[in-house]
Formats: structure tokens, sequence, C-alpha cells
């Protein structure tokens, strides 16, 4: 039994190496071709094409049903208002009701609040709605641009295209130096380049809410730059 044990140990040892050179494809590479590793990284920035505007209704009341009633209407009026404007996509966000207590008067009130998002490439109808809303006592919370995901989707596209075609001419010139006759791409791999659903980098975006006499100004946004960046790498078979 010891001796069967030995035997097959041995076995197990000398056949591991065997397997790995299997796998390593440099020994079973023909004569005469060589393996490059490669990498590309292509970086573009790209002008914001979405302006994303978030407000919400805020108050306070005694009474949790009168306080909700009152969110509630304020609401409906916000969300019918938006969808009348066909070019901006809107949904309802966040809605909570929470008491509260007031650390001099101890008094208990309750205050509650709901959200409103407002997306659309048309700027213009982005901010004149916000106004709008504004003038219907809804808080602005939040006023940027950011690029949108089916720009974003064509900006990958084009730079993984540039880092390929620079990957092929790096190849060719390393086939070139090695006397080779010819330079194939394999195992073509990308990293990063996904899509930003939040702006990276402002130009100077800028948003104002000038209190006017009789009625509230529009908010104002400038649009900023997004940078998209994309590594692609490859290993290139070199051929005589």
């Amino acid at each position: 039994m010891i001796r069967f044990a030995l035997t097959l140990s041995i076995l197990v040892c000398t056949a591991l190496p065997a397997a790995a050179q299997v796998e390593d494809p440099i020994l079973t590479l023909p004569d005469g071709q060589v393996i490059l590793n490669i990498s590309a990284t292509e970086r573009r920035e790209v002008e914001q094409d979405l302006l994303v505007a978030t407000l919400s209704y805020v108050a306070t009341n005694r009474d949790a049903r009168a306080l909700q009633n009152e969110i509630n209407t304020a609401m409906k009026k916000a969300v019918d208002l938006a969808r009348k404007e066909e070019k901006v996509k809107v949904n309802t966000g966040s809605y909570q009701v929470y008491e509260q207590t007031d650390p001099r008067t101890k008094e208990k009130k309750w205050r509650g609040s709901q959200s409103l998002t407002l997306k659309s490439k048309d700027a213009d109808a982005v901010l004149e709605l916000a106004g709008k809303l504004q003038e219907m006592k809804l808080t602005m919370n939040g006023l940027s641009y950011m690029l949108s995901p089916e720009t974003a989707a064509d900006i990958h596209d084009s730079l993984m295209e540039d880092a390929l075609a620079r990957l092929q001419r790096r190849a060719d010139r390393a086939a070139k130096a090695l006397n080779k006759s010819s330079a194939e791409l394999r195992e073509v791999n990308t990293q990063g380049g996904g899509i930003p659903y939040q702006q990276v980098r402002h130009r100077g975006a800028v948003m104002e809410m000038a209190m006017a006499s009789d009625a509230m100004a529009a908010p104002v946004a400038e649009a900023g730059e997004t940078t998209i960046t994309l590594t692609v790498s490859a290993r290139a078979i070199l051929k005589p």
C-alpha cells in the first residue's frame, strides 16, 4: 500500500507541468509566429445634452391627514402641468411624511415632502417648466446637465473603432519591425467606457432662482462636458 501511494503521487506531480504546457499558447505557437500584447486608450470630451431638474413640495402641519392632502393636491397640479410639455419627461420621486418636535416649544408637527424630476434635451422647455413649478411653491433641489445614454453609447462605439484601428496599426508596425508579413488581432477586450449618467466635469454650470416682483424668474443652466474614456487591449499574432 505504501509503494502504491508513493507511485501515484509521483505520477500526479509529473502530470501537472504537462497540463500547464498544453494551456500555454506560446509553447504551441507555430515556428516563426510571435504573440504581441498591446493596448490603446481613447478619450473624448463631449458636451452634455440632457438637462435634469429635481424639485420637491415641502409642507408642515399639525394634522397628518391635512398635510398629506396638501401634498397630494399640490403634486397632482404639478404633474398635470408637467405632462402638458411633450418634450419633457416627468416622474415623481420620494414621498415621505414624519412627525417632528420643536426643541423649544415641544410642539409636535408633521412634515412631509415629495419630489418630481424633469428630463429633456430641450433645455429651454425644462427651465421654463421648472420656473412655473417654483411659482407653485415647489423648491429646486437640483439642476444639472449630463450626457444622455444614447449619446454616450454612440461615443463609446466610436472610441472602440478608433482604438481598434490604432491597435491594428501598432501591430502592423511591430510586424514590420520584426520582418513579419502580417499581424492579426485576437482576444480583444474593452475596459471602461461605461455610460456615465452623472456629469464628470463642469464647464460653468449655473443655476439662478432670482425673485421678480410679481413672478418667479425661470432658472438658468449652461451645459458642461463629460469625459468618456475607453481602453481596448488585444493579443496580436505576427505571422512570417
